[in-house]
């Protein structure tokens, strides 16, 4: 029988991800002490999942990727450092405040010439974004209510081969007995996904679990 992890464990080996393969700099510090200093939830991606991200990019090669949800810009900062020079992120962050601390947190990060912040309703967004697909990659770290909607926009925008990175699939565990909405959104996400033949999926169980999907 394997193994089972406790809390501290896990907490314990999560800290030993970022010490050994994450190298958070000033910028990136910088970026979550301003989040915390301006009152924002404290829902943003770890370190080592903002290191996953970047490795995505890398992986898939990817130049023009989405991101929904920026909140203060730190794992937008982790996508558009694995962007070439003519890459583009674009990111989608409905509250203006948000949006503000973002901006800065890219031009502090020296990634705001490859970054377009697109301010408002995500729907409405999307559906101006779609004339600029295919699309590489796109990271939905938002509202839980419109996953599935959000999933629908990346398999008609994704390019074949691309890629789809969801935050927050495990819902610190919750998906398996469902407390609120947000849970309930996730549990049905993560079987839409899993049942989707536009992919080949899985969750990859680090942090509060990402689930990934390759465009058939």
């Amino acid at each position: 029988m394997a193994d089972v992890l406790n809390d501290h464990q896990r907490a314990r080996l999560d800290d030993y991800i970022d010490s050994t393969f994450v190298q958070e700099d000033d910028a990136l510090r910088w970026i979550q002490a301003e989040a915390t200093r301006s009152g924002l939830p404290a829902i943003s991606v770890r370190p080592y999942e903002g290191r996953l991200l970047q490795m995505l990019v890398h992986m898939n090669a990817a130049r023009n990727v989405v991101e929904i949800g920026a909140l203060a810009g730190y794992s937008g900062t982790w996508l558009a450092r694995a962007l070439p020079p003519d890459g583009k992120l674009h990111t989608l962050e409905k509250n203006s405040k948000h949006a503000s601390i973002a901006r800065s947190s890219f031009v502090r990060a020296g990634v705001a010439d490859r970054v377009e912040l697109w301010e408002g309703d995500s729907h409405t967004s999307l559906e101006k974004l779609a004339a600029r697909k295919p699309f590489d990659l796109v990271f939905i770290d938002a509202d839980k209510n419109s996953y599935p909607a959000y999933l629908e926009w990346t398999a008609a925008n994704l390019r074949p081969g691309g890629m789809l990175a969801a935050h927050n699939a495990f819902r610190s565990g919750r998906v398996l007995a469902p407390e609120s909405d947000d849970d309930r959104a996730m549990l049905a996400f993560n079987q839409l996904l899993a049942n989707d033949s536009r992919f080949e999926s899985f969750i990859l169980a680090i942090g509060d679990g990402m689930a990934v999907g390759v465009r058939r």
